[in-house]
């Protein structure tokens, strides 16, 4: 029997491995629900553009293209998959190995790889163009022509029109090879890749670089807790693997005599994860952001396990349950046979029960929600556009649209999970949120808040002024208070996450614009006690809480 089994195993190719990930992953895309963000980037896919509030728009692109043959969930994710499998088969390629059956077997024990393998997620153009990136960076290599130049331009910009992150791959790659510096064939293709990512810049121009701002100051700034980088160490080895990446890191420890590429992939490896391991003092890092080095520890672990038999034999040992488990878990995503309460798998079931239930309480009122994820899963499923007011939340899309415009006073059906008022959702995957009935629904997230120079560093108990100024988008009426809601504009103290003081401004924001072209000085008193500090700038409305178009300022007393 063992005979037979290897002599299967040596009629196998790589082609019928990518044709068994693309069958597995085909039927998980076409028979889950959408993730909640999957179903926020397909709106991004109905307007085209060359960027968006929270990424670049390679996704948006696949998922146009994907939909344009079907608007089911498989035609959201076709190109994600296709993309992830072509992915994989460069990177088998790229090894060097003549070992199918271990590739299957490293590539079904990656947790976070068959996570993503069906999902349209911006990671999965991310993985491919950093997979053609090593390609064409090793034809590159081999023979510096304006060919091979020009390729590397267009995917260098792929990478960074895919995510951010993309750069990171081209900075370490640099890193490993100064000699590239001076390559005028390189130098040449950098600045046509430039060139060729020059319309997104000039997106991010047109719309105040919210994408930049957002992503370098716009996150977490709490204090430094040691269980965040905890949290990212331990997330690194359970994501890819977690026994695989024990073996993929030996074999990246281990690997002997690189050369230029191959110095590439672990300078990639390496730099990537120090990079986002120093992310991690300053905020929560998404365990998925160091995809790429995905790519370079599977060349580095076919490369190393090539004439190591009792390595590959100790894989397919601790290999083999974790595939099983990932395949158990697959089938929970798809229909749930254990009773488990995990909320990543719970988002991908029983959102069309959730939405029939949110479009029944409406009563056929305007929807509108307080979630941005809430709104992509109710417009997908319910066939019709829900805007979210991100009241409480941050800025996202849905601002850079002024989706809910079209909703100012009018009586809506807000789908929230914090006012007291409403009919309880019964979904048990959406447990606290409610439908509320809104008679007149007031719309500030269009004001734009700008604060002129203020002091950063102050004495105790000290006052200070901060000027203010509020520029609207619309004729001042359309900001006046709605029905039993007032809107103010507050300046907030906070330590931490506690709120220390609030400051109120007196007069109505359409008065505001109005009589002083909005214009309004507070006059602030530093806290008693040293320290960092937090004031916050807001447009809020009474109960229903503030809006998206914050400005947070920094503050030190000494």
């Amino acid at each position: 029997m063992l005979n037979k089994l290897k002599h299967i195993a040596t009629d196998i190719k790589i082609q019928h491995v990518i044709i068994v990930w693309l069958a597995v992953n085909l039927f998980s895309a076409a028979f889950t629900l959408l993730y909640t963000d999957e179903s926020y980037y397909r709106l991004f896919a109905g307007q085209l553009a060359f960027g968006y509030f929270d990424h670049p728009p390679m996704l948006a692109l696949f998922i146009r293209i994907g939909t344009l043959i079907t608007n089911y969930e498989i035609g959201v994710r076709l190109l994600s998959v296709l993309a992830i499998a072509s992915g994989l088969f460069f990177t088998y390629r790229l090894s060097g190995a003549n070992n199918p059956v271990l590739f299957l077997a490293a590539i079904m024990s990656i947790f976070g790889l068959n996570l993503l393998g069906f999902l349209a997620l911006p990671d999965a153009p991310l993985l491919l163009f950093t997979v053609l990136f090593f390609v064409i960076y090793r034809k590159f290599l081999g023979n510096e022509n304006f060919r091979n130049a020009i390729l590397l331009s267009f995917i260098m910009a792929a990478l960074l029109y895919s995510k951010y992150h993309g750069i990171l791959v081209i900075v370490f790659t640099i890193a490993s090879n100064p000699k590239l510096l001076k390559s005028s064939k390189f130098w040449f293709s950098t600045v046509l890749g430039a060139i060729l990512f020059v319309p997104h810049l000039i997106w991010q121009a047109e719309n105040n670089f919210v994408t930049l701002s957002y992503h370098l100051f716009g996150r977490s700034s709490a204090p430094y807790e040691f269980s965040v980088t905890l949290e990212y160490v331990i997330g690194q080895i359970f994501y890819y693997g977690p026994f695989t990446a024990i073996f993929m890191y030996t074999a990246l420890v281990r690997y002997k005599s690189p050369d230029s590429f191959e110095r590439a992939l672990i300078w990639n490896v390496c730099g990537i994860t120090c990079f986002f391991l120093l992310s991690s003092f300053k905020g929560r890092v998404e365990v998925n952001w160091t995809l790429p080095v995905l790519i370079p520890l599977l060349i580095l672990f076919m490369k190393y396990s090539k004439d190591r038999p009792v390595f590959r034999k100790r894989f397919y040992y601790m290999a083999a349950p974790v595939i099983l488990l990932i395949l158990m878990f697959r089938i929970q995503m798809i229909h749930p046979v254990i009773d488990m309460d995990i909320s990543r798998i719970d988002d991908l079931r029983n959102q069309k029960s959730f939405v029939k239930e949110v479009v029944s309480m409406s009563h056929g009122l305007p929807i509108v929600t307080n979630s941005y994820q809430k709104a992509g899963i109710i417009s997908y499923y319910s066939g019709s556009f829900v805007p979210s007011t991100n009241l409480n939340g941050r800025r996202n899309q849905f601002d850079l649209w002024h989706s809910a415009d079209s909703l100012r006073f009018r009586k809506v059906a807000y789908l929230n999970n914090y006012l007291e008022s409403g009919e309880n959702i019964n979904n048990p995957l959406n447990k606290g949120f409610k439908v509320t009935v809104i008679d007149s629904l007031p719309v500030m997230n269009d004001i734009i808040i700008t604060v002129k120079q203020v002091k950063n560093h102050i004495g105790t108990s000290k006052e200070f002024k901060i000027d203010v100024i509020l520029e609207a988008g619309k004729p001042y009426r359309r900001y006046k208070d709605a029905g039993e809601f007032k809107t103010r504009l507050e300046a907030e103290v906070y330590s931490g996450d506690n709120l220390l003081r609030a400051e109120v401004c007196p007069f109505p924001v359409n008065e505001l614009l109005e009589r002083y072209d909005g214009k309004y000085s507070f006059r602030i008193i530093s806290p008693p006690k040293k320290g960092r500090y937090n004031i916050v700038l807001a447009i809020k409305t009474s109960e229903l809480g503030i809006w998206s178009n914050r400005v947070p300022i920094g503050l030190r007393v000494y």
